[in-house]
């Protein structure tokens, strides 16, 4: 998008991006249509609608359990809560009715429609229209990211946390050394991802912390003190709006045990042993390894861009922490899908062999799309 000389502009390249995520927004609503709730998002449902309710039928007594993520249990229940309100004519609805799929599910599909335009938008800042188409189609055609973007899952919100924490982390360390002016709104933003991230899983926010803290020092050397101040004005507007979440009900974050302990110190491999049983699990992992082999070998792609997300898609698959799951392979995921499309960018460049390999890439990245296409229709018109 372009804004110049105060005119709107949509180029070919959003276009395309548009259509992209069109088809994800349609397989998602399928699947969404489709697949029946199970008990857990039926509960999440009922617990979200007690927290956007009065409460007065629950004695004070929180509808939270072990594990349950603020963030999801929230937006389950906000619109069969608002959907009840509206239809009560002022009297008090029941929270115990059966939810309705559409209302459930429907704002975990709108954080995976944002997740892939957030992914498409830094892909093709950093690689350009190539990397960015190639970094979303696998996105949008991705069975296990269409699959916890149409059900009630942690996942895709966590996921969608921590993408936005990073580079947003990364965002305000190249500005520390403009005006300080220039800090406020990318800190109040950076405050606002931390909160969220925490409030759908609060492994990845600890996560993102380290990584925000890693990447912040390394990127400006000669303001280490700034960037540290910044993060810590940003956490603290981070726990605010974590605090908010659950309505400054502490009750809530006690019955929801969100307080980190001695698991966080245990790094685990079954994450990823999980994803790769899932539809198109296998094939993001030979993606991903065939473009950590040209790393490995070709020197110009070792550049930040490049090893940034390369470093969080290999570590955060063993990343520890309570009540995580399989939630981890997530995360790692759309780093993972950045790093394939900088590759593919990298070596449709000129200078890959003068350019004597470009067809074949092409034909490459068409063929691994493909692919990806053909296992989301598999899962689609399966459910």
């Amino acid at each position: 998008m372009s804004f110049g000389n105060s005119r709107f502009e949509i180029h070919g390249a959003q276009k395309i991006a548009a259509a992209l995520l069109l088809a994800f927004l349609l397989q998602a609503l399928w699947l969404l249509a489709h697949l029946p709730l199970d008990l857990a998002e039926t509960r999440s449902a009922l617990a979200g609608q007690a927290l956007w309710s009065t409460r007065e039928t629950l004695e004070a007594r929180s509808p939270l359990i072990p594990g349950d993520s603020i963030l999801a249990i929230r937006l389950s229940g906000a619109l069969p809560a608002l959907a009840g309100a509206l239809g009560s004519n002022g009297y008090e609805f029941s929270i115990y009715a059966a939810p309705n799929r559409w209302l459930v599910r429907l704002p975990f599909v709108a954080f995976g429609l944002w997740l892939g335009g957030a992914l498409w938008w830094v892909a093709r800042r950093i690689f350009g229209d190539e990397g960015g188409y190639v970094a979303l189609g696998l996105y949008c055609f991705s069975p296990p990211l269409l699959l916890t973007a149409s059900t009630v899952d942690s996942g895709i919100l966590s996921a969608w946390g921590l993408f936005g924490f990073v580079y947003t982390a990364i965002g305000v360390a190249h500005t520390l050394y403009a005006s300080p002016r220039k800090w406020r709104p990318r800190i109040g933003l950076l405050g606002v991802a931390i909160g969220l991230t925490a409030a759908a899983n609060l492994a990845a926010a600890i996560a993102g912390l380290v990584i925000a803290v890693a990447f912040m020092l390394y990127l400006a050397p000669g303001r280490r003190v700034a960037a540290m101040i910044v993060l810590a004005i940003s956490s603290g507007i981070g726990t605010l709006v974590f605090l908010g979440c659950y309505g400054f009900q502490f009750a809530d974050i006690h019955a929801s045990l969100v307080v980190p302990n001695v698991e966080y110190l245990r790094l685990t491999a079954h994450h990823m042993a999980m994803f790769l049983i899932l539809p198109g699990g296998l094939l993001e992992t030979a993606a991903l390894l065939s473009a950590l082999v040209v790393f490995a070998v070709w020197r110009r792609t070792r550049y930040f861009g490049n090893w940034s997300p390369l470093l969080l898609a290999v570590s955060l698959p063993w990343w520890p922490g309570q009540f995580v799951s399989g939630a981890s392979t997530m995360w790692a995921l759309h780093f993972a899908l950045t790093l394939i499309g900088g590759i593919f960018a990298d070596l449709l460049e000129p200078t890959f062999f003068r350019g004597r390999f470009r067809t074949q890439v092409v034909i490459a990245a068409f063929v691994l799309v493909g692919a990806s296409v053909a296992l989301s229709l598999i899962v689609v018109t399966g459910a």
